[in-house]
């Protein structure tokens, strides 16, 4: 669809050479022509001007074409998700949640003492896995909702 608003490039004109000596006549003839720009695009015909996108069209356009690139990728990629398997990226979610509250719990214990980098080193990494498994259950989620990503054994809406 995007393939409408891609235009080809405008060719660089070629490097003159000029003579090792030259008469004043052809020099003066050089000068007098209109010499052309390198980066000069040529204006499109009226009627190609009705047909090109302003940027809302074009934004819409790219966002339709993003859509079915992300479903067809998610077809191919992801082969019989079943609400079962969501099931258990959601236990295991709240599996890591529950060892970070812990971890975090063991450093407010009092006869453990102060608290080094050590510590503060594995309760920055529980913490970032729990983080990062609930995003990826949250983008499971999105995508079940838009459609991206169909569930065996589930009626679509």
């Amino acid at each position: 669809m995007l393939n409408m608003f891609s235009r080809a490039e405008t060719p660089a004109p070629a490097k003159a050479t000029a003579p090792a000596k030259a008469s004043p006549e052809p020099l003066r003839l050089l000068r007098e022509q209109p010499v052309a720009t390198a980066n000069a695009n040529p204006k499109p015909a009226a009627r190609n001007a009705t047909r090109t996108p302003n940027v809302g069209q074009y934004l819409h356009h790219l966002q339709h074409d993003l859509k079915s690139y992300v479903r067809a990728e998610t077809v191919n990629a992801v082969i019989g998700a079943t609400p079962g398997e969501i099931q258990r990226v959601a236990r295991i979610v709240a599996k890591l949640k529950g060892r970070y509250l812990a971890t975090l719990m063991d450093l407010g214990n009092a006869a453990k003492g102060p608290v080094g980098e050590s510590e503060v080193r594995e309760l920055r990494r529980v913490r970032e896995m729990y983080e990062e498994v609930e995003l990826g259950l949250t983008r499971l989620r999105e995508a079940v909702e838009m459609g991206d990503l169909e569930l065996d054994g589930v009626r679509g809406e």
